[in-house]
Parts: structure tokens; C-alpha cells; sequence
């Protein structure tokens, strides 16, 4: 939430196009579309090996009534949708993950994992995929890539929360959105480039940092309590850190668009007051 309403963490993805292939995956940490125009149309651009071309988004429901399957060299427009889920990841720890970067949290020693599977392919593991050690019954979360046999992990709720040599695992990629080209692509090798608001990589250590400047970890912190609060009977505690938390963001967002020479708008719902000053 907090990096969407202050954009605060962005990144871009260039996709080289397959002649006919209108869908191609989006990175797993897509979170939204960035970039718009003075006219507040999403876009993102398409180059040719000479030429830039910017295309705008349009609803998946007129491309999909559409039904534009002639292929053009440059497409027309663009959607986001749902990606096709991946497969699952299964094998055998072949060494030891003992935990590092530990500590304790009610009685439960947590910390980091190596996964490490020489007959496996990582990949196309990410970052934010979901891992389940079967033998120790723990689960948890890719939270760093190592190579491409060995993954970075915190695992929760198991008898050891670790990768011992001989461990089964199962490895659920996390859900991924794509973008559909409208229509699709006659020509292999132009390169789409797609800036998006990106989601922060998990943490579950206390050394390591979300990668947002300083100024928005006290906004994390508040939020985080509201939703904390929202869970047992102090919710009028947690509308004031709710609140705290919007009020952040919206002068970090301020002194972000003045110092970046942002443009924008703004609605002011309320009526103008009547000569005696009154609000009508």
C-alpha cells in the first residue's frame, strides 16, 4: 500500500518480442502500471531498433471483444492481466542451510536458510516465492536468489526452520501478471520496455532493509501497527495510526513532486462557502 500511493519504488522491464506471441510474463514484483502521460493515460514503449513508439493501455475487455489476432509490426495498444500459474518446484536438499542471521521470537528461533539442490534449476525461482520444506513440516519464503542451486529462505512453524541435507521440498511460484500486446508482434526483437511500481522484497531478518528511502520506514511502521490493531479490540488505536500513516505519505509525496517537479491534480469536494462564509 505504502509504495503505491507514494510510488516510492519503481522499476522498469524490457521484454524482447516473439513474432505472433501477443502475452509475455511481467516480472513477479509487478505491482502496478508507472508511467502516465499529461493526459493520465498509462503507456509504455515499443522500440524498433530505430524508433520509439509509445502505445496506451486499454481495458482487457475490448482487446479480448476485439479479437485482433493479425499481426502488425507495431502493436496498437496494451492490457495487464492474470499470467497462467507456473509449475511447482520439487527435489531434495543436497547439503546443510543451518540458520543464520538468527533470533528469537516467542520461544521460536527464526533467521535464513540455504536451500541448496545440485540437481536442481533455480532460475526461475523468485524472490517472494512460496517454500515448504516437507520433511520438518516449515514454511516460508524466498527472500534472496544464491545461483542457480541454491535460494535464501525463512521458514516458520517446523521442528528445526532450516535445510538439512536429505530435506524434501516443494517450491510454489507466487502468482505473476503478463501484458498482452494488441495485436501481437510480426517482428522477433523489438524490445517493450514497461516501467511499473515494483513490490518491496520480503523481510524476515533484522539485517536486512526494505530497499525505500529512509524517510518511509516510519510510515511501514505505522501502518504495520494498524493492521496489528485491527486484530484485537484497540481499533480506535488503530485509526490513529492509520491516520499517522496517511498523513506521512501525503507529505512525503509533496516534498517527493516538488522535488522532482512532478505534475498533478487535485479534486477539492468541498462546496465553496456562501458570503456569510458558511460551508452550504
Amino acid at each position: 500500500m505504502t509504495v503505491s500511493r507514494t510510488n516510492a519504488l519503481t522499476s522498469s522491464q524490457n521484454i524482447s518480442t516473439v513474432d505472433g506471441t501477443s502475452g509475455y510474463n511481467l516480472n513477479p514484483d509487478f505491482h502496478r502500471l508507472y508511467l502516465m502521460d499529461d493526459q493520465n493515460r498509462y503507456f509504455i514503449k515499443v522500440n524498433d531498433g530505430t524508433n520509439d513508439y509509445f502505445k496506451y493501455w486499454a481495458s482487457y475487455d475490448s482487446i479480448y471483444i476485439a479479437n485482433n489476432t493479425a499481426e502488425v509490426a507495431i502493436p496498437d495498444t496494451f492490457t495487464i492481466t492474470q499470467a497462467s500459474a507456473l509449475s511447482q518446484i520439487t527435489g531434495t536438499a543436497t547439503s546443510d542451510g543451518s540458520l543464520t542471521n538468527s533470533y528469537t521470537i516467542f520461544g521460536e528461533t527464526l533467521g535464513e536458510t540455504t536451500l541448496t539442490d545440485t540437481a536442481a534449476d533455480f532460475s526461475t525461482v523468485k524472490v517472494g516465492d512460496i517454500v515448504h520444506n516437507t520433511t520438518d513440516g516449515s514454511h516460508g519464503i524466498v527472500i534472496a536468489l544464491s545461483s542457480s542451486t541454491a535460494i535464501i529462505c525463512a521458514l516458520f512453524y517446523g521442528t528445526n526452520n532450516y535445510f538439512t541435507s536429505g530435506d524434501a521440498y516443494i517450491i510454489n511460484p507466487q502468482a505473476r501478471f503478463k501484458i498482452i500486446l494488441d495485436p501481437p508482434c510480426s517482428t522477433s526483437g523489438y524490445t517493450v520496455t514497461v516501467p511499473y511500481i515494483a513490490k518491496p522484497d520480503p523481510i524476515y531478518s533484522y539485517y536486512r532493509r526494505y530497499n525505500l528511502p529512509p524517510a518511509y520506514e516510519s510510515a511501514l511502521t505505522h501502518y504495520a501497527a494498524w493492521l496489528y490493531k485491527y486484530r484485537d479490540r484497540e481499533m480506535n488505536q488503530g485509526d490513529v495510526f492509520f491516520k499517522t500513516w496517511l498523513m506521512t505519505i501525503t507529505q512525503l509525496n509533496m516534498a517527493l513532486n516538488q522535488g522532482m517537479k512532478r505534475s498533478g491534480f487535485g479534486i477539492n469536494l468541498v462546496k465553496r462557502a456562501s458570503k456569510s462564509w458558511t460551508y452550504r
